[in-house]
């Protein structure tokens, strides 16, 4: 009796949930890194925007 209770095809649910939860929080930190990675290059474009206007302000150059 003890025999089958742990053969391997009664724990195939298991496996199947033990699956579906690595997929799903695969994709949770995709969808979270995705998201952080168009923040980061918004801000680095609005960086580059404030660059170009400090040398564009016809101070002689800098120094």
């Amino acid at each position: 009796m003890i025999a089958l209770i742990t053969t391997p095809a009664h724990n195939i649910p298991y496996l199947f949930a033990a699956f579906a939860i690595t997929w799903a929080v695969f994709f949770v930190y995709v969808f979270f890194t995705s998201r952080r990675q168009d923040e980061l290059e918004q801000e680095m474009e609005s960086l580059r925007e404030e660059m170009r206007g400090r040398d564009g302000d016809g101070d002689g150059g800098g120094m």
